[in-house]
């Protein structure tokens, strides 16, 4: 029995989305996903599977370039509703080092990845892309879903400086909530859930964004226990009654980082706090505190959930 090496196949690769080059930390998984149901029959069991749809979720953890934030965080409140795939499909394409380029049809963000604001971690954590075939395509024709080639690898856009992980601090409302230190970074999850739509003949043809939320988390460190009473207000003039909004403070929650060129802040709106906590012993006295930012309306129009500036 022989095996040449050269046909066992790996390496890294990038991806590109939406015009926007991601270079990942660790692999890039494509799981491909047919969905199927099965034939039954009272006689003989289950004697087939057959297919219902086709799609395929690829998932990244990016490196951390801090740049082209609308492409990583591409929906606000007022898609809610809508298909997170545009009217003009957007291709995703990974191209390995090797030579090989895959070029899947139609691609949308479904997972928008966590952000690890810390002096010790970079700025994203995970996030994936749902794959359909594309629009106004028969099902059967080449490259309908992916399309796959041999291309020279090329690409210049890899820039180790805007890796960035600065310390970072919170505010929320005046002193000494202004400068919130934390024991060991915050973390920010913008979640979304999505519908999928089928027809018949087609399987899978979009996805509807249904909600999106926006959270922080993070241990407090550097208040005292009467301060931390204050903030949390679970009694007193303060407290949040059944039947108040936990963001009744109306106050937004700022997070900062780093210096200009790459000055960070990120905002969430009307930040209320739904979790807090202490621990006797070994632990920080001060537990994690988690917010989630409210949806507010102007007019009638939804303000953003969340806001990112870079300077």
């Amino acid at each position: 029995m022989q095996f040449n090496p050269v046909n066992f196949i790996a390496g890294p690769a990038i991806v590109t989305f939406d015009s926007n080059v991601i270079y990942t930390k660790d692999d890039i998984v494509v799981k491909c996903n047919p969905e199927t149901w099965d034939v039954i029959t009272s006689r003989y069991g289950k004697i087939d599977v057959r297919q219902k749809s086709l799609s395929a979720e690829v998932s990244l953890n990016p490196v951390g370039m801090v740049e082209n934030l609308t492409k990583y965080f591409p929906y606000s409140l007022s898609d809610v509703g809508k298909s997170i795939f545009p009217a003009t499909d957007k291709p995703l394409v990974i191209h390995s080092i090797a030579g090989t380029k895959f070029t899947f049809a139609r691609a949308a963000v479904n997972k928008m990845p966590p952000l690890k604001l810390a002096a010790t971690d970079t700025f994203f954590g995970g996030m994936s892309f749902l794959c359909l075939r594309k629009s106004n395509a028969d099902p059967a024709a080449a490259d309908s879903f992916v399309k796959v080639e041999s291309s020279a690898f090329s690409d210049a856009s890899f820039d180790p400086t805007k890796i960035t992980s600065p310390g970072y601090t919170a505010a929320y409302g005046s002193s000494p909530y202004d400068a919130l230190e934390s024991v060991d970074g915050f973390n920010v999850e913008i979640g979304m859930e999505i519908s999928p739509k089928y027809i018949d003949r087609f399987g899978m043809i979009s996805a509807y964004l249904k909600s999106l939320t926006a959270r922080a988390r993070f241990v407090p460190t550097g208040l005292t226990e009467a301060q931390w009473a204050t903030l949390v207000a679970l009694d007193g003039a303060s407290a949040i009654l059944p039947g108040q909004s936990q963001s009744n403070a109306g106050i937004d929650l700022v997070i900062t980082g780093g210096a200009t060129p790459l000055a960070i802040s990120i905002t969430l709106n009307k930040a209320g706090l739904v979790g807090q906590g202490l621990a006797f012993g070994e632990a920080p006295r001060l537990s994690e505190l988690e917010f989630v930012a409210q949806a507010t309306f102007t007019n009638g129009v939804a303000d953003p959930l969340f806001t990112f500036a870079v300077a």
